[in-house]
């Protein structure tokens, strides 16, 4: 029972993530080419490796499924446990504005290293028996599947948010961390993409923490992050959160004042 609900839990969050609208156009990022090609080119040499992800349990292949939604606003939710909140309980305008921006970098990043060497099949590719947690449209079968670009957004959003909630930083970098490892077990990149992806987005995130717009948008998404954390919200699927990543998980919900 516990493990059914459990898995319920991580459905309904997965849920929400994989139906959610089309948003409109993300603005720009914050970096310009000329500062995004340096960093790619730092990580465009690394040797590269496609191995999949060994099997999931099925709690962290569910969760996995919820962390393929990287878009802003929805991709807050990812967040939500580490932080004792429920940042979708209202629009964060702020917020959802500066997740953009680092999306598009994160974008333009991947793009930039993926030009620089033959494009790297993606593990689904290679063996069409392995099961993907989302739906492979022809572009993304045929794309470069090096560097992992959900693992450089993820560790973006969480060098962010423990920039924002500096007392939950580790929590936080964790669930980053999480978001970039659960593409190995999607089977859509191999570790070695995401370690690559995790690596280019900390190089990133220290070029963009020097950027003035992104100060700016930090301070405003700052009192939207401290005004969520007071309005005592919190995210029913945390508990299967917790599951899901194991003794990670129990460390991530000490130190909260409202964990469910």
């Amino acid at each position: 029972m516990i493990r059914a609900a459990s898995l319920a839990a991580l459905a309904i969050l997965a849920g929400c993530a994989t139906v959610a609208p089309p948003t409109a156009s993300p603005p720009p990022g914050y970096l310009s080419s000329a500062q995004i090609e340096p960093l790619a080119a730092a990580i465009s040499a690394l040797e590269l490796s496609t191995s999949p992800a060994p099997e999931p349990s099925p709690d962290r292949w569910w969760l996995a499924i919820a962390h393929a939604e990287l878009r802003p606003p929805f991709a807050a939710q990812h967040f939500d446990c580490a932080l004792g909140t429920r940042l979708s309980a209202r629009p964060r305008p702020g917020l959802t504005r500066l997740m953009n921006r680092l999306l598009s970098d994160a974008t333009a990043l991947t793009r930039d290293v993926a030009r620089r060497h033959a494009p790297t099949a993606r593990p689904i590719t290679l063996d069409p028996s392995l099961q993907p947690c989302q739906r492979i449209t022809p572009a993304m079968s045929a794309g470069s599947a090096y560097p992992a670009a959900g693992a450089v957004a993820g560790t973006l959003y969480g060098e962010a948010f423990a920039v924002l909630a500096p007392e939950r930083a580790e929590a936080v970098r964790h669930i980053g961390e999480a978001i970039g490892d659960s593409r190995a077990v999607c089977r859509m990149n191999s570790e070695q993409d995401v370690l690559a992806g995790q690596q280019g987005g900390r190089s990133l995130f220290a070029t963009i923490s020097r950027s003035p717009e992104f100060q700016a948008d930090l301070e405003v998404a700052r009192t939207e992050i401290d005004a969520a954390r007071a309005e005592g919200l919190t995210n029913p699927a945390c508990a299967a959160e917790r599951r899901a990543l194991g003794p990670a998980g129990d460390q991530l919900g000490r130190g909260l004042t409202s964990d469910p």
